[in-house]
């Protein structure tokens, strides 16, 4: 019904807009749809993975799972297969037409509802489809006798349920994770199988009909046996990559550890100087000036996104970072850099020997933190009133070395634990570098710490 004004120019009828409607839902719908050929595509994928070799299923329980479906439903196609290919020998030897197709019928429903179950599951997991997949194979076997004659009991496609329901004992072996359920299931194959074949089996075929009753068993026995080794060797491999994660965290947690150490190590005697009472006025600015740079350092530390440490500027600031690269440094270029900063030491320097002599770009830089670890160690724990830093290489046993000593009041190395420092920030580092440390130091006498290094560049 219509009102008493006509439409406006240019508007469309009621009549017409439901119709334009429905034509950009169906223009909508169609333009959603997934494109033709994903499937194919997708078939050919794991076809070509097939071939190369490379599989599809993950080494995991759930892959595990999956094959063995895969293997369980392979069989029962293959099955099917041949004896849909023998289907018209073995309905001119039946017996009963009318059974014959009924249980067939009934075989087939079955089995295309367990596929169905099963591969949605994506494994052979509920009993309840186990149980009545061997039910459904009782069935056949005791079935069998009413529409296969005598003579074709062994031997023939008409009495297709022996060759059918051997899988269904396989599958059992799979489905039913304990012994006594695999068990249970082939007593009622084998026992169904006899007494449907045996009392109606011609005499000279008894002992195959024996010897077929055994295969129900040899086949759940041996799937059983590979099934149940491939589930343990998938749930010791997530157990290894579970274990293997948990030493990767507990890795990145203590190198984590080891990062803000090696960041605040150094620098922990920046700050003892600032809290002594005794600093003299013309001290107090240099060392505010190396307090701002570690402050900076700090919160570059605090906000990296990525986790890597920021390195620091000049060995006053702290140790220069160990990982850097860069191209080659000379030795005694690598030292007066490492002693930057340390101007209240009574340092002596015996460089000389070592000019010319150079070193890769990874190795200088943590050569540089080294030493200027063992300069922090030395005003912080010597109370030294001289050292001397020695450089020298010797060219007929191809090393070069860097010697820091002190007369400060030493320790026993056998008594007294290395700090973090000198274990982890001196010791372990250069080690990645092929750069030996030794020690030697003694109560009250002091502390001798060298380096040693290969002149050629490491490979």
């Amino acid at each position: 019904m219509t009102g008493p004004f006509p439409p406006e120019p240019g508007s469309r009828s009621p009549s017409v807009q439901p119709r334009t409607r429905l034509r950009t839902r169906l223009r909508t719908r169609l333009r959603t749809r997934p494109a033709d050929g994903v499937a194919p595509r997708r078939f050919a994928t794991l076809l070509a993975g097939w071939r190369s070799g490379r599989g599809s299923l993950p080494a995991t329980s759930a892959g595990v799972e999956v094959c063995a479906l895969a293997v369980f439903l392979g069989v029962r196609v293959v099955n099917v297969g041949q004896l849909l290919i023998s289907l018209p020998t073995a309905l001119r030897g039946t017996t009963s037409l009318a059974l014959f197709t009924a249980v067939l019928s009934l075989y087939l429903a079955e089995s295309a509802v367990l596929a169905a179950r099963t591969v949605r599951a994506r494994g052979y997991l509920d009993e309840r489809l186990g149980c009545a997949d061997v039910a459904t194979a009782v069935a056949v076997l005791l079935a069998q006798p009413w529409y296969v004659a005598p003579r074709d009991l062994t031997g023939s496609w008409t009495a297709w349920g022996f060759a059918c329901t051997l899988g269904s004992a396989c599958g059992a072996a799979v489905v039913f994770r304990r012994r006594r359920g695999t068990a249970v299931a082939v007593l009622a194959l084998t026992g169904a199988y006899l007494a449907g074949s045996l009392p109606r089996a011609l005499p000279g075929a008894w002992s195959t009909v024996v010897a077929n009753a055994f295969s129900y068993a040899g086949f759940a026995l041996l799937t059983r046996l590979l099934a149940g080794y491939l589930r343990r060797l998938a749930a010791a491999a997530e157990q290894a990559r579970q274990a293997a994660a948990e030493s990767a965290a507990e890795a990145a947690r203590l190198a984590e550890v080891d990062r803000q150490r090696t960041l605040l190590h150094d620098n922990i005697s920046v700050l003892s100087l600032l809290a002594r009472q005794d600093l003299p006025p013309e001290s107090a600015e240099p060392l505010r000036h190396q307090a701002t740079v570690l402050a900076r350092k700090v919160r570059a530390f605090i906000d990296d996104n990525d986790g890597a440490p920021a390195r620091p500027t000049g060995s006053a600031a702290g140790s220069p970072g160990q990982d850097a690269g860069g191209p080659p440094r000379e030795l005694v270029a690598v030292v007066r850099s490492a002693a930057e900063g340390f101007w209240e030491l009574p340092v002596t320097f015996n460089l000389d020997l070592a000019r010319g002599i150079a070193l890769p770009g990874p190795t200088a830089a943590a050569v540089e933190a080294a030493t200027a670890t063992l300069l922090h160690n030395v005003r912080l724990h010597a109370q030294a009133q001289t050292v001397v830093v020695h450089a020298d290489a010797d060219r007929a046993s191809g090393e070069w070395e860097i010697t820091v000593r002190d007369d400060g009041r030493g320790f026993d190395p056998a008594a007294t634990a290395l700090g973090f420092g000198l274990r982890v920030q001196v010791t372990e580092t250069l080690a990645r570098h092929r750069v030996r440390v030794e020690l030697d130091s003694f109560p009250d006498d002091g502390t001798t710490i060298t380096l040693r290094g290969p002149l050629e560049a490491p490979a």
